[in-house]
């Protein structure tokens, strides 16, 4: 399924997880604006499945009919935008709700205070509300299908609901499930194992998924009470005091027998009402330096989550969740260290390391030599800050574009100036030499974008922008230029023509950079994360996850992309964005950053005016 373009609209990005029928992918919609994500279900029977493929499948239908009469008018429901067949397979494509899953935010040593439950309930009990008025029950009523988003809890996973018949009563279910035991071992109650579910049952599966949040103990694992048969559920808070009134909801909420036990959530958000409990500050420990982000959200929603674990356990768990790699000191090793005169706006290193190019306040291009840091070339005539940079592919040519609107060509062997033009109104945005070295495409802040030829300086074209452009390559050849706009869109341009081609949405950010994989496949580098297109297609091919976001530099090699983050770490990925390794640097921070084209030198230049030159080892990144 990943890389497949479904109903030739929906591109599956990654696996998100599998269930009793269905496996739910990630993917992005083409057709609409900026490309948003949404989720995609397959129906797919799994082989240890106690349901037939019949039920299975009406139960599938069943979601969907749910999620289209619901989704549209409760905000804390996805909604559903298609229920079609292709290739003999079932789909739905449901809106995908971006926020902190509330089963991943259950860790060790981590509590939900009563504020923070009270807080929870308060949230979901109006959606069961709702859906009980509608002659729904969930069924399935867990921490993992809630989701914080936005300030507010959304419930996901209509799978296992059914409608209630309006003729008989809320014990006999009018779907093909009835008598079957449908939902989450240990979230549900005795009459839902029985196959007979009522709108109580999702009151005990809400109540036992609270409890769980204030014990760290899953449903499962509760003793009974030897002599009244009800959950033992409080001693598992371990000397924690809670709210008795919150006490008694709780218990009240997960009573075995369901006349006993609440009916409806109205009663439940009467009950939470009638005896207020005075809120308290979060405890601070919890919220030192972020160390547990999963929980970060719901600390914002539920008002305190007490955590008596160490921070180096802490520590470890954001690590984890960071998919971070460990790595030797030696995989980064500081080769050279010196204080430069004047500041450095922007850097760039030459193809095979030929040398390092530093644009620097004083308005000049100093060439240094890698890894001593011996100086090379000092090449003058810039009037105003250097604001773009390109070499050629042999490193003989360096084109630079200034504040001071000029564009300018260097030979680099000798330091001399070979050109320079007065290109824009405005100052040099960006630039990009052809792949075959006869021509410079340059962008202005004026919002100009024109081609030069590169051995005379003379124009060629004058493409028509309604933005200004950010960012420019050459798309695979040199009839073909890309760029980014400052609207986050990408443009493809036919240059014999002067035309117009394409134009791509799908960031949501400021696009760093941009670079050929490929004749055909276009890495777009932005705030945001990392979008891969197929120019040739003229569509998205996938995208990065969220960790390829808020960037300084990046590199495109033949196997990798490697990028530069603001955190200071280095992230190298393979071409279909599946993150290989993660390497600490101390460059996040610095006013400018180079990366080598064989990513073999990482330099930084930060605020005290140090420059200092690192060598990565092959190792690190084969």
């Amino acid at each position: 399924m990943i890389g497949q373009l479904l109903a030739d609209r929906y591109l599956i990005l990654e696996k998100l997880g599998s269930g009793g029928f269905s496996e739910t992918y990630l993917a992005r919609d083409k057709y609409l604006p900026c490309h948003p994500l949404c989720v995609v279900k397959r129906f797919q029977l799994s082989p240890s499945s106690a349901i037939s493929e019949e039920t299975a499948q009406q139960l599938f239908e069943t979601e969907a009919q749910i999620l289209d009469r619901f989704g549209q008018n409760h905000a804390q429901i996805p909604t559903l935008y298609a229920y079609c067949r292709e290739q003999e397979w079932i789909y739905q494509i449901q809106e995908y709700i971006e926020g902190e899953n509330l089963g991943d935010a259950i860790v060790q040593g981590q509590y939900l205070s009563s504020e923070a439950a009270i807080g929870l309930l308060k949230q979901v009990l109006p959606i069961l509300d709702y859906i009980h008025a509608q002659q729904v029950i969930h069924r399935d009523i867990k921490p993992s299908h809630l989701i914080y988003s936005k300030n507010t809890i959304v419930l996901i996973d209509f799978g296992a609901a059914c409608s209630v018949s309006e003729t008989h009563s809320a014990s006999e279910t009018h779907a093909a499930s009835a008598g079957l035991a449908i939902g989450t071992p240990g979230y549900m109650p005795d009459e839902q194992l029985l196959g007979m579910a009522e709108f109580g049952s999702d009151i005990y599966a809400l109540g036992v998924s609270v409890i769980q949040m204030m014990t760290g103990i899953h449903p499962q694992d509760f003793q009974q009470d030897p002599i009244s048969g009800e959950l033992d559920w409080q001693v598992h808070l371990q000397g924690r005091s809670i709210d008795p009134h919150l006490a008694t909801i709780l218990s009240r909420m997960v009573q075995r027998h369901p006349r006993l036990r609440f009916a409806y959530a109205a009663e439940v958000l009467a009950a939470l009402k009638s005896t207020p409990v005075k809120q308290r500050p979060p405890k601070r420990r919890m919220s030192v330096r972020q160390l547990w982000k999963p929980t970060v959200a719901a600390l914002l929603l539920m008002g305190g989550w007490y955590g008596s674990s160490r921070i180096e356990q802490a520590g470890a768990m954001l690590s984890q969740a960071e998919h971070f790699v460990s790595r030797s000191d030696k995989d980064i090793t500081l080769v050279h260290d010196m204080t430069l005169p004047s500041g450095v706006d922007r850097m760039l290193i030459a193809p095979e390391n030929r040398f390092l190019v530093t644009a620097e306040s004083d308005y000049g291009l100093h060439l240094w030599a890698l890894p001593t840091g011996a100086a090379l070339q000092t090449l003058s005539g810039h009037t105003g800050t250097i604001t773009a940079l390109d070499v050629s592919q042999d490193g003989r040519l360096l084109v630079s574009g200034s504040k001071d609107r000029t564009l300018r060509l260097w030979d680099t062997t000798s330091g001399k100036p070979i050109w320079s033009i007065e290109a824009h109104a405005g100052a040099v945005a960006a630039i990009a030499i052809s792949p075959d070295g006869q021509s410079i495409a340059s962008s202005g802040e004026d919002g100009t974008l024109r081609v030069w030829n590169l051995q005379t300086g003379e124009p060629l074209h004058t493409l028509s922008t309604t933005h200004p452009v950010t960012a420019l390559t050459y798309g695979g050849n040199s009839d073909r230029l890309v760029s980014a706009s400052t609207q986050d869109e990408l443009q493809l341009w036919d240059l014999p023509t002067g035309q117009l081609r394409r134009t791509f949405a799908g960031h949501k950010a400021p696009i760093v950079s941009l670079r050929m994989a490929d004749e055909h496949t276009l890495f777009s580098f932005g705030e945001d994360r990392t979008l891969v297109w197929d120019l040739q297609q003229e569509g998205l091919m996938r995208a990065f996850p969220e960790n390829s976001a808020q960037l300084v530099t990046t590199l495109l090699g033949k196997q990798h992309a490697v990028t530069v983050h603001n955190d200071g770490n280095i992230r190298v990925w393979s071409p279909k964005g599946s993150l290989m390794a993660t390497l600490p640097s101390k460059c996040g921070q610095d006013v400018a950053v180079a990366l080598g084209p064989n990513h073999r030198y990482l330099v930084g230049f930060n605020q005290d005016k140090r420059l200092r030159i690192w060598q990565i080892s092959s190792r690190a990144i084969p």
